[in-house]
Parts: C-alpha cells; structure tokens; sequence
C-alpha cells in the first residue's frame, strides 16, 4: 500500500553516490537514450575518476553508459551548474558534478501515487556543467566505461532494443 505524505512529514535527503563515475567539468555534454521504461545516460567521466574505472589510454576520452531500468520519469535541462542553487535540493546537500540519489524522495511519492509499477522507485540526480539529469525508476547499473563517447552511444543504443 502506498502511503502520501505530506510535506511537513517527508523531507528529501540528498546522498551522493560513490559507485558512478563522476561528469567531467569542461567536457561534452550528456545524452539520454530511452525506451518506454528504459533510460541509458552516457557521459564523459571526471578525470579524478580515471583509475578507479580504467586503465585508459592517453588519447581517450572516457565515458561511461548509465542503465535506469523500469523509469517512471526522467529529465536532463535547467539548471547547471552556474545556477544549481535555484534547484529544490540544493538546500539539501544537491553538488555540482556529481552524483546523487535522494532517498525519501517527495517526487517519488508524487510518482508513485499515478504509476502503477510493482518495482520500488528511487530518485536519483546527476549534475552537469550547463543540465542537471533526473530519473526515477527502479535502480541503476554501470553498464559500462569506455575510452569514447562513439562507443558509449553505440552500447546505449543496443541496450533500448
């Protein structure tokens, strides 16, 4: 049974997520390839995150490919990182280039009160230079790092079929 709690009841509580690859500061931009309930993000990674997901070559500019499965909504726009303060969790701990989930999400609660999926929802935020990602679905998977963006978009695109 699904419980609605109002806003004096639930406050959104923004965790950052060490297990994804952090955005690159000054990098291409991201893009989302998605299905009805599937939302591949890919993205080139913060160079602090090189050796943790490589080895890479020199010449690579890595990205990584971000499977959302079973999403109930996802976005990628306004705001970025020169304006993030203006997002609603900013006050709650929301960094820029980084990656967060939100656990007792009000968005979820909101969500899940329309959706009708049996899976539990997560709320997860990913900020980049000029856009900010938000997905809510069921979870997440790294499917993979890659030296480039044309790889990346290539087993994105595999993945939605």
């Amino acid at each position: 049974m699904t419980r609605t709690l109002d806003s004096t009841q639930q406050e959104d509580e923004v965790v950052l997520l060490d297990s994804v690859p952090y955005p690159a500061e000054d990098a291409a931009e991201p893009f989302i390839v998605a299905s009805d309930r599937r939302v591949i993000l890919s993205y080139p990674i913060a160079e602090s995150d090189f050796e943790r997901f490589g080895p890479f070559d020199p010449d690579d500019d890595p990205f990584c490919a971000v499977l959302f499965p079973d999403a109930v909504f996802h976005r990628l726009g306004p705001p970025g990182d020169a304006d993030l303060e203006i997002h609603p969790l900013a006050s709650q701990g929301l960094a820029g280039y980084s990656v967060h989930e939100v656990m007792n999400s009000s968005l979820v609660t909101e969500l899940a009160a329309v959706a009708s999926t049996s899976p539990a929802l997560r709320h997860f935020v990913i900020t980049f230079q000029a856009s900010t990602f938000e997905c809510v679905a069921s979870d997440y998977t790294v499917v993979g790092v890659y030296g480039a963006g044309e790889i990346a978009s290539r087993e994105a695109f595999s993945l939605v079929r």
